[in-house]
C-alpha cells in the first residue's frame, strides 16, 4: 500500500501538469472566426463605394510572427515548448530559424486581404523575411507587396518606417506595428499592437478585426485614429 501511495504521489502531479498544459494549449488555440464572408447591406455597399480602398501596412516580427534563431553547433537554450509552424536554414546567419505564427493570423489575413490592399513593412533583412512571407502567403498573392530593412530610416541605431512608401495618400493608409519607434514617422496612421510572445494566450489579431472592418468606411483614417487613446487594449 505504501508503495502504491508513493507511486501515486509521483505520477499524479506529473499527469495533472501534463493535462493542464494540453488544456491550456487547446484553449489558447481554439479557432475563433469573425465574419467568414462579407455580408454588407445595400446602404453599406453604397457608403463603401464613396471612399477609396485603404492600404493596411503590416509589420512582421512580433506582430504577425515570432522567430527563434538556433546557431549551428550551439546548444539551444529555453526553446519554446509549442510546436513551430515553419523552419528554414539561413546560411548567411549560420542558423536555423523557427517561425511561430501569432494565433488567428491565417484568419486575420484572409479577412483583411478582402478589405484592404496589404503591404508588409519589416525592419528585418530581406534574406531573412522573404522566406517567412512566402510561407505566410501560401501562394495566395496577398503579401506580394513588401518593404524591408533597406527601405527603413535609421535613427540613433533604430529603424523607423514611412508608410508613404506603401501609399502616397496618408488619409488612406494604416500601419499595424508593435514598435512605437518604428511608427514614429506616422503616429497618426498607426495602430500599436502588443508584441507576440510564443505560447501565450493571444487574441489581439481577432480583436482588431471589427475595428479594421469599420475603419475602411472612413474618408480619412486619421480622423478616427486620432480619437482613439493609442489603442491601449491592443498595445498592453
Amino acid at each position: 500500500m505504501g508503495l502504491m501511495m508513493g507511486i501515486a504521489c509521483v505520477v499524479i502531479p506529473r499527469l495533472w501538469f501534463f493535462l493542464e498544459k494540453v488544456y491550456r494549449v487547446f484553449v489558447e488555440y481554439t479557432p475563433i472566426i469573425y465574419l467568414s464572408e462579407d455580408r454588407l447591406s445595400p446602404v453599406s455597399k453604397s457608403r463603401l463605394s464613396l471612399v477609396a480602398r485603404k492600404t493596411l501596412v503590416l509589420d512582421m516580427d512580433n506582430t504577425m510572427i515570432t522567430s527563434w534563431f538556433i546557431k549551428r553547433g550551439k546548444k539551444p537554450k529555453n526553446i519554446p515548448r509549442i510546436a513551430h509552424d515553419f523552419k528554414f536554414y539561413l546560411p548567411a546567419y549560420g542558423a536555423t530559424i523557427y517561425v511561430y505564427k501569432r494565433p488567428y493570423l491565417d484568419h486575420f489575413l484572409d479577412r483583411v486581404s478582402k478589405w484592404y490592399d496589404l503591404t508588409v513593412f519589416t525592419s528585418g533583412a530581406e534574406i531573412y523575411a522573404s522566406p517567412i512571407l512566402d510561407f505566410l502567403d501560401r501562394g495566395r498573392g496577398i503579401l506580394n507587396s513588401r518593404l524591408y530593412r533597406q527601405h527603413c530610416i535609421e535613427q540613433f541605431g533604430k529603424w523607423s518606417k514611412s508608410v508613404l512608401l506603401a501609399c502616397p495618400d496618408l488619409s488612406n493608409v494604416v500601419l499595424l506595428d508593435n514598435s512605437s519607434t518604428e511608427c514614429s514617422f506616422n503616429a497618426e496612421n498607426a495602430i500599436l499592437i502588443k508584441s507576440y510572445e510564443i505560447g501565450c494566450r493571444d487574441e489581439a489579431l481577432i480583436n482588431l478585426l471589427p475595428f479594421l472592418d469599420a475603419l475602411r468606411f472612413m474618408k480619412d483614417v486619421r480622423s478616427m485614429l486620432k480619437r482613439c487613446t493609442r489603442f491601449e487594449s491592443f498595445a498592453q
